[in-house]
């Protein structure tokens, strides 16, 4: 298992790992996957809440390292807000006014656009996954 986010973050996750019952099987990784390559030797590489943060550039960047890092067979797996959502247009649309606008950066896609973007980047048997709140989080798998 490998946990890659920024420096500070990974060393205080080596600090705290010891804590952990996985311990033994982390590793973790400092870097910034604007400008660095992910780390290889995973099988499913997990992008949990982070797409909707960037412009589209740094996300197609992130989605063509990512498919760089994956084996062949690999999977990635995106857990996102996504825009348009059925039943929650509405919420969405005043979550994503107001979040993007703190963060002063980022957009909203639906979910045929980031399929679209994955499939740009290589990744192919992309299919959406149920979850049990869709308004807070969907699923997309793809495999390298």
């Amino acid at each position: 298992m490998i946990l890659f986010d920024l420096p500070d973050v990974a060393a205080r996750a080596r600090d705290a790992r010891s804590d952990l019952v996985v311990a033994q099987k982390l590793s973790c990784v400092g870097g910034d996957f604007t400008r660095d390559p992910l780390p290889k030797g995973a099988d499913l590489i997990c992008f949990v809440r982070i797409l909707h943060d960037h412009e589209d550039a740094i996300v197609e960047r992130l989605l063509a390292a990512a498919y760089e890092a994956l084996p062949p067979g690999g999977r990635l797996l995106l857990a996102e807000p996504m825009a348009d959502t059925k039943g929650a247009r509405a919420m969405g649309d005043a979550y994503f006014g107001i979040y993007l606008l703190a963060m002063g950066q980022g957009k909203p896609r639906r979910a045929d656009r980031l399929k679209a973007m994955l499939a740009t980047a290589g990744f192919s048997q992309i299919a959406e996954k149920k979850t049990a709140q869709p308004m807070i989080t969907r699923l997309l798998l793809a495999r390298k």
